[in-house]
């Protein structure tokens, strides 16, 4: 009983974290970033049912949908790999493809050793031959090949969102502010996944106008005549940029969801190996729910920048508002849950 209810508990960040995904397989403007989002969706659907099985003690079914897992880990290595070589071919780049050939290689072996391999058969001792046999699991070598790639990545998106940040505040940092009002939007970019706009903003110093725009392309249009503060140059009334969110900030944003998201699996195995034994709170549970928190109210706080008001953003969200807000109420229980660990000891110790 007592297991059936830690597998429920356990199926609630799981099923926000489907339910997270599937919301930005909706949202994503093209085909290529829904693709990278599907396995993600794919592994979160699979282990919330074989958890729901496991409580209600389907224990065959269960184990039918590791088979899914494992199709859904292997479409990730393979279209990982497939986007690596089309943007090196696309870019003429042919020496780093030569890198991708022992994960190729390596992604082979682990289709043929999930659905071809046959069950070990007894080795025989033999005298006159030796073989060394490497206990090498190579779904953990590409795993942590995946993980690192996204996490060196994560670091270099970050310190560029960083760095483009320190320059627009050292540049702006003597500018006078303004009250702007949305006039207009242009095409930022259109293809058949789907349209983004640049928002252009109006102004006035002394009596004359003047336009910026985003940097930044968006689907959510604010109502006509919305204001946005606008920092302008007093010496050069032209030279303005918008307050809120920018480039840099969804660089910044997105290279924290990559450092935060590869830090996951780290924790995950320093835990599977022990080296949180002695901690009084469950680390990685805490962990967890701080980066659901942080990318629900990280999408709300980028949304809001957008759009200018609180009002605005709720209503370009519309429903899906739900998302993020179910995400940061289950980071901030997941947290509350992991830092209370002495009264789940002592409740035990009762029972």
């Amino acid at each position: 009983m007592r297991k059936r209810g830690y597998l429920l508990v356990r199926a609630i960040p799981i099923l926000f974290t489907a339910l997270f995904l599937a919301g930005a397989i909706i949202k994503a403007q093209n085909v290529s970033s829904r693709l990278m989002i599907l396995p993600f969706l794919i592994c979160s659907v699979t282990e919330l049912l074989r958890t729901m099985f496991l409580a209600a003690g389907w224990e065959k079914a269960a184990k039918l949908l590791n088979k899914v897992y494992a199709v859904s880990f292997l479409l990730y290595v393979f279209g990982f790999l497939g986007v690596w070589c089309y943007v090196n071919i696309a870019n003429q780049a042919y020496l780093p493809l030569l890198f991708s050939l022992p994960f190729w290689l390596v992604g082979a072996y682990l289709v043929y050793r999930v659905f071809f391999r046959k069950k070990d058969q007894p080795v025989k001792a033999d005298s006159k031959r030796r073989s060394i046999h490497l206990n090498v699991d190579f779904r953990v070598v590409v795993t942590c090949f995946l993980v690192g790639v996204c996490l060196l990545s994560g670091i270099v998106i970050l310190f560029l969102g960083v760095k483009d940040t320190i320059q627009l505040s050292q540049r702006a940092g003597g500018y006078t502010a303004t009250e702007g009002y949305f006039v207009d939007y242009e095409v930022y970019r259109s293809d058949r996944e789907g349209t983004t706009y640049r928002l252009i903003y109006e102004y006035e110093v002394n009596g004359a106008p003047y336009r910026v725009s985003t940097d930044y392309g968006t689907n959510a249009i604010p109502a006509r005549n919305s204001t946005r503060t606008v920092k302008y140059d007093p010496a050069n009334p032209q030279k303005s940029v918008l307050a809120g969110s920018n480039s840099a900030n969804w660089m910044v944003f997105m290279g924290l969801f990559f450092v935060l998201g590869s830090t996951v699996f780290i924790l995950a195995w320093l835990t599977g190996k022990g080296c949180f034994d002695r901690c009084k709170v469950s680390v990685l549970g805490v962990y967890i729910g701080i980066v659901f928190a942080f990318v629900g109210a990280g999408s709300i706080l980028l949304r809001m920048g957008e759009t200018g008001s609180w009002l605005s953003c709720f209503q370009s969200f519309g429903l899906w508002i739900l998302v993020p807000l179910l995400m940061i109420a289950a980071g901030v229980f997941q947290t509350v849950k992991c830092l209370l660990p002495a009264r789940n000891k002592k409740g035990e110790r009762g029972q």
